[in-house]
């Protein structure tokens, strides 16, 4: 894997509550269909696959950042802070930019990411209020200057104005019925950082959703992997692992991704796949993007 002037660049991951994560049952979202409601992690596993997902990004060397999971999160049963990606989007100039959190039930959880961020020099800025843009619903294109954003739990105000305080050079509107963008979609990297490719949960986009992201990809001269699965159960086990983190020449995902299509673009562009179990995590909807976030 070869970073070029991304070779300063981090990995963000929230530590683990002190007394257990979603111990008494994860309360699903309305709006989520990939949780489990009522389900109770197994702790000691949880622990060891957060440890896992440490180890591989080491195993690739990936710098990791640990963002403290602070007791106030643990008393306000906010266990959903795990999923870093969900806080920010970090640009190349050491900005950051917080997100508004759609749900209720996740507002004010990226507060506790601020100070950590700030004592390492990272610019922090904020949306309006009335903007609405989570981590998920976004893929920053850095090399291309690029930002990719989703429309189920960001409002058009705040992916217009992620984009205008990120500086990127366009900003693509993606639409489709997965919750996050990255339950729906996933961009590969060429070991020079170039987006070459988008891996596309073709179910979840109607005809001019997919139209529309095809268009996209033509303009922008990148090939569209297509996976499509009509059986529920078949379609949240691709989509879950297919929500990996992408990186120039590596894809790290959840669990081996055997389509064919994935397989032989990879080997032609040189692209390493690798996995780590995060199963119990998988529980509350998240996966390995959800669980890290780029710092450049």
């Amino acid at each position: 894997m070869y970073f070029g002037e991304f070779l300063s660049m981090k990995i963000a991951i929230s530590t683990l509550p002190k007394n257990g994560w979603w111990n008494e049952g994860i309360k699903a979202y309305h709006d989520n269909d990939m949780m489990s409601d009522g389900a109770i992690p197994n702790q000691s596993l949880l622990k060891k696959e957060h440890e896992g997902l440490i180890k591989i990004l080491n195993k690739h060397f990936l710098d990791t950042v640990s963002i403290p999971f602070e007791g106030g999160l643990e008393k306000d049963k906010k266990y959903d802070f795990v999923f870093m990606r969900d806080h920010f989007l970090c640009n190349t100039r050491k900005e950051i930019v917080m997100c508004n959190m759609k749900l209720f039930e996740r507002m004010n959880e990226g507060k506790f990411t601020i100070s950590p961020l700030e004592n390492l020099n990272y610019k922090i800025s904020h949306l309006d209020e009335d903007c609405v843009a989570e981590g998920g619903e976004f893929f920053y294109l850095s090399k291309e200057n690029i930002l990719l954003a989703g429309q189920n739990r960001n409002n058009l105000k705040g992916a217009e104005q992620m984009a205008e305080k990120l500086n990127v050079s366009n900003l693509f509107i993606i639409n489709s019925s997965g919750y996050h963008l990255d339950t729906s979609i996933a961009p590969l990297f060429n070991s020079e950082y170039d987006c070459i490719g988008i891996i596309c949960a073709k179910e979840v986009f109607n005809r001019n959703e997919f139209k529309n992201l095809k268009n996209i990809c033509d303009k922008n001269h990148w090939d569209v992997i297509e996976v499509e699965h009509q059986n529920i159960q078949k379609s949240i086990s691709f989509r879950t692992a297919m929500n990996g983190l992408t990186l120039p020449g590596l894809f790290i995902s959840s669990e081996k991704l055997n389509h064919k299509a994935i397989i032989d673009f990879g080997l032609k562009n040189d692209i390493t796949f690798d996995f780590t179990s995060v199963s119990q995590f998988n529980l509350s909807g998240g996966s390995v993007h959800c669980l890290t976030n780029e710092l450049f």
